[in-house]
């Protein structure tokens, strides 16, 4: 389901912020308190903020009952944003999902990661090569497509937790991705009602790969949104990086 206008002016796609990290996520700050996360989005100006805490196997966190419990404290807030309590929700393999689809539905937003290959129960491709690992991220998305899940696709195509490639591995893992296929992946995804995320910190480090992205992503007319994935409060200010994600894609 799509919970943004499609648009391709960064600073429309600015005013939403869709993958942030509350206290609830294990790896955030002790200082992203919900209450302080919306309270600071206010301040920023954003009109939408996505809370995407974690969702792993095994980490012992129940995203569906944090949701419940984030929803009951933002009736107390009154805030002008909009705040969607939703996921990072894992598809860690070929089919295989750390939630099961009810469970998936129960949230407001569920972004879906599909490269987390440094966790120990990632699905890893028989072939560990560069191009290996473009194909098995590309198999794992078309099978997430087959299914009505995701709301968005966090960090699409991110070699950033390819922690075992060197940069110029994991530049090539994305050269490896032909037009085509980015082409078709893009297109099923939108048939699909799934967004994809311009991941600040992947977009303007993978430039060459990114312009591609979004380039092709508008020819294919898909939703894209903004995530900063902010695990501090300094990193919900989305309107700092307009003149760096327009750069890439002059």
């Amino acid at each position: 389901m799509f919970v943004t206008e499609r648009t391709y002016d960064f600073k429309e796609l600015l005013k939403c912020n869709m993958h942030t990290h509350s206290t609830n996520s294990l790896c955030s700050k002790p200082e992203m308190v919900f209450e302080d996360m919306v309270r600071e989005a206010e301040k920023i100006g954003l009109e939408t903020l996505a809370i995407t805490d974690h969702s792993d196997l095994g980490s012992g966190i129940d995203v569906v009952a944090n949701a419940d419990n984030l929803r009951e404290r933002l009736k107390a807030l009154s805030s002008p944003v909009r705040v969607l309590v939703g996921a990072e929700l894992s598809a860690y393999g070929i089919g295989k999902y750390a939630e099961t689809r009810e469970r998936d539905k129960a949230l407001d937003f569920a972004s879906y990661s599909h490269v987390h290959y440094h966790l120990d129960y990632w699905e890893q491709p028989e072939d560990r090569s560069p191009r290996g690992y473009a194909k098995h991220m590309l198999a794992v998305l078309d099978e997430l497509f087959n299914t009505d899940r995701a709301d968005c696709i966090a960090h699409p195509f991110s070699p950033g937790k390819m922690k075992f490639f060197n940069e110029e591995e994991k530049a090539l893992t994305l050269a490896s991705i032909t037009d085509n296929e980015l082409g078709d992946i893009l297109e099923k995804g939108e048939r699909a009602e799934c967004a994809w995320e311009i991941h600040t910190p992947t977009f303007l480090t993978f430039t060459d790969f990114s312009k591609r992205l979004f380039n092709i992503g508008k020819e294919a007319n898909v939703h894209f949104v903004i995530g900063t994935d902010a695990h501090r409060l300094e990193g919900l200010n989305t309107f700092r990086y307009l003149e760096a994600l327009e750069n890439v894609i002059r």
